[in-house]
C-alpha cells in the first residue's frame, strides 16, 4: 500500500463528498448500506471499499486475484470474491483429493484473523508452484488451519509458507498430526 497516496485518496473522497456529491442520492445509498450491513461491519465494509478504490486509481497495484488470474492463464479462479458479509460468503468449491495421493498439512492460523479457504489457496498458489487442483478441503478453525495438498507439493508448501508473514503472523506450517490425534476440535 502506498500510505501517501491513499491518504491523498481519502482526502479526494472527503472532498468529493462534501462538493461534488447528490445528497438525496447518498442518502439512498446510506440507508442501504445501514440496512444490509450490521452495525459490527460497517467500519471494515468502509475500509474495503476505501481499498477497491485505491487500489482501482493505481494500475500498478493488483491485487491476489488479478495476479492469480495471470498465472491461470486466464482461467477463472474456484473461489469467490471478496465479500463482506459471512452470509453473502460464495462457498469454495472443494476438490477432494484421495487420501494415497494427499497429505494434510497445519497453518498457524484461522477464523481469528479473519481467514477464508480462498485466502488460503490464494496465499499457497501465490507463493508456491502449486496449482488449484493440488489443493482439497481446507477446514479452517479460531486459531489454525488444516489444508489437505497433494502430496508432490506438500514439502514445497511447508517449505514456502514456514516464516512468511500473513496477517500480522508469522506462519508454521507443517505436516497435520492424525486425525485421532485432534482431540480438541
Amino acid at each position: 500500500m502506498d500510505k501517501e497516496k491513499a491518504q491523498k485518496n481519502l482526502k479526494d473522497v472527503l472532498e468529493k463528498l462534501h462538493t461534488d456529491t447528490d445528497l438525496k442520492e447518498l442518502d439512498e445509498y446510506s440507508r442501504l448500506f445501514k440496512k444490509e450491513i450490521s452495525i459490527l461491519k460497517r467500519s471494515w465494509a468502509a475500509a474495503w471499499l476505501f481499498m477497491y478504490y485505491d487500489k482501482r486509481e493505481n494500475p500498478k497495484t493488483q491485487s491476489a486475484e488479478k495476479l492469480l488470474n495471470k498465472k491461470n492463464a486466464g482461467a477463472k479462479p474456484a473461489y469467490g470474491k471478496p465479500s463482506i458479509s459471512e452470509k453473502s460468503e460464495k462457498p469454495t468449491i472443494e476438490i477432494n483429493l484421495s487420501e494415497e495421493e494427499s497429505k494434510r498439512l497445519f497453518i498457524s492460523i484461522g477464523k481469528n484473523r479473519r481467514l477464508f479457504p480462498r485466502e488460503v489457496i490464494a496465499l499457497i498458489m501465490s507463493k508456491t508452484s502449486a496449482a488449484r487442483e493440488d489443493i482439497g478441503m481446507i477446514r479452517i478453525l479460531d486459531n489454525y488451519s488444516f489444508v489437505q495438498v497433494r502430496d508432490v507439493k506438500a514439502d514445497e508448501i511447508i517449505e514456502k509458507l514456514t516464516g512468511h508473514r500473513f496477517r500480522g503472523r508469522t506462519l508454521t506450517v507443517n505436516y497435520a498430526k492424525p486425525k485421532t490425534a485432534e482431540s480438541d476440535e
